[in-house]
């Protein structure tokens, strides 16, 4: 990770690869200050930290690590004023709030909830979309300036404040790191379908744009990525599919989490398990999943200009790496492991930064391309 510079974690696929941990196992090993997200309701970035699970809608997943001064959300954010004061109590840093940034209200809610569209297209309805809108509109009563006495110990400041607290890090030879939140193939307008999308675009560009700096301020672009990306589950009535959440891409086909805990060994009550595991953040729906896509990793390489690649949920190739944690060659690892770094190696020329294998933040192994001295 670059000290000076604004680092930026992203989501190869469709959401739900485990950004909030590598988030805050970045933000450890590397000693990241100045930690930022643009989150709405409509995503949740979980985290299991000294055995209890946290999930993060507001808040950078990294604001749990001691390192971190200042976590700010950019005006590009949607959140509720409710759970930021929750999240503000998981984290000893400065909570700086974006001036613009978008105050989410139970009517925005109930306008997705009763939006036919939205359900025909399996949206999480948490109303991001609807709070976003009167942004868009130019309502004043709907951002974070007209709403700071609700919002806790967060400080809300000005446009230039903001992007000087991030100047000033950066100039003091810290590392800066923005999650950004959901997945680049649900990007609205360079994701993988439309209307099947969320209502922004998830990429390294609308990173910069959110906090309002140069590209010359860009340092690391770590793509994190499932070996088995999902899609959020289809809304179901009466056994009917009444919302669809999109196809996959052309390279890849729709399988079962059977199927998967199968060819990755894992025990029988693992695989029963994985209905539990594997349902939704937010809206608590049976992910979809699809084999890997190798044509989707590679759009998602150069859009975002990825320097690193982080693998995660590699317990679904081989069980065998289940928690395991610390340095391993690559020659070492379990030959489907090690045949799928190899792969996402070659498709996108970057080598592969740490590999997930558990829900823990620290179940990650660094991949060595020699013997270790």
């Amino acid at each position: 990770m670059h000290h000076s510079k604004l680092n930026v974690l992203l989501d190869a696929q469709w959401g739900s690869s485990g950004k909030g941990k590598f988030s805050l196992w970045l933000a450890e090993r590397h000693g990241v200050s100045f930690a930022s997200a643009s989150n709405a309701p409509n995503a949740g970035h979980s985290v299991v930290w000294q055995g209890e699970r946290r999930v993060f809608k507001c808040l950078p997943s990294a604001s749990l690590s001691p390192s971190v001064k200042t976590a700010f959300i950019t005006g590009a954010s949607v959140f509720d004023p409710e759970q930021l004061r929750t999240e503000s109590t998981w984290t000893r840093a400065e909570v700086l709030i974006h001036e613009r940034a978008v105050v989410l209200q139970p009517r925005h809610r109930e306008q997705e909830q009763q939006h036919r569209g939205l359900t025909a297209i399996a949206s999480t309805q948490q109303g991001s979309a609807a709070a976003a809108i009167e942004k868009i509109l130019r309502e004043p009563g709907v951002i974070a300036a007209a709403h700071w006495h609700e919002l806790g110990r967060a400080h809300v400041a000005s446009t230039t404040e903001c992007r000087a607290a991030l100047l000033q890090s950066l100039e003091r030879g810290e590392a800066a790191l923005h999650e950004v939140s959901q997945g680049y193939a649900l990007s609205i307008d360079h994701g993988s379908q439309f209307p099947h999308c969320t209502s922004r675009n998830c990429t390294t560009a609308r990173a910069l744009d959110d906090l309002g700096v140069s590209p010359w301020l860009l340092g690391e672009v770590y793509l994190n990525v499932r070996p088995y990306p999902i899609r959020v589950g289809n809304i179901e009535k009466d056994g009917e599919v009444i919302g669809f959440s999109g196809h996959f891409y052309p390279d890849a086909r729709e399988t079962t989490w059977e199927t998967i805990g199968q060819l990755a060994g894992m025990p029988e009550e693992e695989i029963r398990a994985l209905r539990q595991t594997e349902l939704t953040t937010v809206t608590r729906r049976l992910r979809r999943v699809c084999t890997f896509s190798r044509m989707g990793f590679v759009d998602a390489c150069r859009a975002n200009g990825a320097t690193k690649i982080l693998l995660n949920f590699a317990q679904y190739l081989d069980w065998s790496v289940y928690q395991q944690r610390g340095e391993v060659r690559i020659d070492d690892l379990p030959e489907r492991v090690r045949d799928f770094v190899r792969l996402l190696e070659r498709l996108s020329g970057v080598s592969v930064a740490a590999i997930g294998t558990g829900p823990d933040h620290d179940d990650v192994i660094i991949p060595w391309r020699r013997h270790l001295s």
